[in-house]
């Protein structure tokens, strides 16, 4: 009963390591870094963080500073 177990599980870690490598090679540097925390939340797929992580990429990467204050955190 324990080698089926094994194999079982072997076969399960295999596929979510395969459905991981998808869904990386589409996924940006920061996205890849994003995805582990947001894997954490309760409740959280895949393909919900993969887009939720670009989301926040392109978010924070855009967040430069324009001299908006009080969006560019800067006072005065």
């Amino acid at each position: 009963m324990g080698t089926k177990n094994t194999i079982a599980m072997l076969l399960i870690s295999m596929l979510v390591v395969m459905a991981y490598t998808n869904v990386g090679e589409a996924l940006s540097d920061c996205a890849k870094q994003c995805m582990p925390v947001c894997l954490k939340t309760s409740g959280a797929t895949l393909a919900a963080c993969g887009p939720a992580c670009e989301s926040y990429c392109e978010q924070i990467s855009g967040n430069t500073g324009s001299g908006d204050w009080p969006f560019d955190g800067k006072q005065g």
